[in-house]
């Protein structure tokens, strides 16, 4: 009987080490087809993909109202996507995500090197300028946004309004 209940909390040991670390998604590389996987995912609803920088203050004011939304309204559709393409920055990155409690968020980032090609992916006449966010509609539809988004424009987007 002992043995069994070793092993009964053995593996309840590790399902919870499993599922903790599932519930904190890792970073993936912003691709061609991860973009398509995002855009099919979240198609018949309203969703927001920020973009942001380790080096952007205003995106870290964007990423806080993010985390406090989420606070008040967990299941909101938001992607994040680092546009730093370089290795050098994803110790940085990562902190940055977790000290905002954004990891169990979609999060991607640009590959080392191919920040112009990820840019273009996104929106071809967008040139980097920062913060940006893209308010995508139920269709797919996408509306682009440079600077700092104002909280009540994106609460209006993100959280359903009582009728």
């Amino acid at each position: 009987m002992s043995k069994l209940m070793a092993n009964l909390a053995l593996y309840l040991f590790i399902f919870s080490i499993s599922y903790t670390a599932s519930a904190n998604a890792a970073s993936s590389v912003f691709t061609k087809s991860s973009f398509e996987e995002i855009k099919q995912k979240n198609l018949g609803k309203k969703w927001l993909m920020i973009l942001w920088s380790v080096d952007c203050p205003p995106c870290f004011k964007e990423l806080a109202l993010i985390e406090k939304l989420r606070e008040e309204t967990p299941n909101i559709a938001v992607v994040i996507v680092n546009v730093d393409d370089n290795n050098e920055t994803a110790r940085e990155r990562q902190q940055i995500i977790n000290s905002f409690n954004l990891s169990t968020l979609a999060n991607y980032y640009f590959a080392d090197g191919l920040g112009d090609q990820s840019r273009y992916l996104i929106d071809k006449s967008w040139y980097g300028e920062l913060p940006r966010s893209y308010f995508i509609a139920e269709n797919g539809d996408f509306h682009g946004k440079s600077g700092l988004v104002k909280e009540e424009v994106i609460k209006k987007w993100l959280v359903p309004q009582e009728k």
